[in-house]
């Protein structure tokens, strides 16, 4: 991934934006439903106010006129992996009562 196609407060995402910014939704399904609660918990971990606002701020406002960088797509699949995660660890908190 290339740094400079992404804002430097989310350089922190990087890692985690490999293994979890999957651009296939089924495939990103799969990973999720198949993980962990432990896993799905240190995914959702790295998402605090700050990175949501700035990762929403990066995301929100794409060049209309070039094609958008891979970098930008990987985020793109990575924020939709947060977020499914999410309702998933909810939902197994939910059926656990």
């Amino acid at each position: 991934m290339n740094r400079e196609n992404i804002p430097e407060i989310l350089h922190s995402l990087i890692p985690i934006t490999e293994e979890w910014g999957i651009g296939d939704d089924g495939y990103r399904d799969v990973k999720i439903e198949g993980s962990t609660n432990a896993e799905l918990t240190k995914l959702v971990s790295y998402f605090s106010d700050e990175v949501i606002e700035s990762l929403n701020s990066y995301l929100e406002k794409p060049n209309p006129v070039e094609p958008q960088t891979d970098e930008y797509y990987k985020y793109t699949s990575l924020f939709m992996a947060f977020e499914y995660a999410t309702a998933e660890l909810n939902n197994r908190k939910f059926n656990n009562c």
